[in-house]
């Protein structure tokens, strides 16, 4: 992803005057002399999934002061490029105690598939960054606290890998009992080894069951590589029936391929599901 920006909106000011105000305020000192802060943690994730990415900052209000202070307002926005993935604002006035620190989560959920749009590709060369700029309202007055008030970091984007069938093969077939084999490419856009469990799959033949929860050994894919699954498997032609005997007699046929696997990822291990369908042609 990439950078992203903070921006208060307060019902009191236009949002251009807003942020002139807070250019030029800097940090306003409380009646004591002393200085109040607002500083934003660097972005964790908090959730990532073949779908997008949940990140979490923290707001901090520091209040070095006596007597109260009060956070009248704050907005955020983070960018991808130029384009604005997510946003958030609060006018809820909250209460600083003296000497104390106000913790405010900003969570920010950007989609895989909106990123792909900003940067303009489904699979980028590098992590995109993502910016998040921030700006807060206090009673002591208007202050952006800089440095460190932006957050510029990669965004690491979690792909699913790719499960393909490929070369469906006939090796023996009677009117008893047929052998197929076929292969399922795997594919992995991943900035790190996938390293696959046990592969579990069914497959349909012209809308026929033909064989359910066959498996496969792990497989690793390497990074930006792919690999083969092999599968073969002895099937009963009586029990099947004749719409599957006539579909494997034809030289394409359509198919269903489903299943599942799981891996582990520097975020956990996640659980990956995959189904596709189509027409295959019949290799003898």
């Amino acid at each position: 992803m990439t950078a992203g920006r903070f921006t208060f909106y307060v019902s009191r000011f236009t949002l251009p005057s807003l942020l002139l105000a807070l250019l030029a305020a800097g940090c306003s000192t409380t009646p004591s002399g002393r200085t109040p802060r607002a500083t934003l943690s660097e972005g964790r994730i908090a959730q990532i999934d073949f779908g997008g990415v949940d990140l979490r900052f923290d707001l901090v209000i520091h209040n070095p002061a006596e007597r109260s202070l009060r956070l009248d307002a704050y907005s955020w926005q983070l960018l991808v490029g130029s384009r604005t993935l997510a946003k958030g604002q609060s006018r809820a006035a909250q209460e600083v105690e003296p000497q104390t620190n106000l913790v405010v989560a900003i969570e920010a959920s950007v989609r895989n598939g909106d990123i792909f749009r900003a940067v303009g590709s489904e699979h980028p060369a590098s992590p995109p960054e993502y910016q998040l700029h921030a700006a807060c309202l206090m009673t002591s007055g208007l202050f952006n606290s800089r440095p460190g008030f932006d957050k510029r970091a990669p965004l690491p984007i979690l792909y699913k890998p790719g499960v393909v069938l490929q070369r469906f093969r006939i090796l023996k077939q009677s009117a008893s009992q047929a052998t197929v084999q076929f292969d399922a490419a795997l594919e992995n856009h991943n900035k790190f080894a996938v390293n696959l469990d046990t592969i579990t799959a069914s497959l349909n033949l012209a809308g026929r069951p033909v064989a359910q929860e066959f498996k496969t050994s792990p497989k690793s894919i390497p990074v930006g590589g792919k690999t083969v699954a092999d599968f073969e498997l002895d099937l009963d032609m009586a029990l099947l029936g004749p719409t599957v005997a006539a579909a494997l007699h034809e030289r394409d046929v359509s198919y269903e391929f489903s299943g599942n696997t799981a891996f582990d990822t520097p975020w956990g291990r996640k659980t990956l599901d995959f189904a596709q369908s189509g027409r295959l042609r019949i290799e003898r």
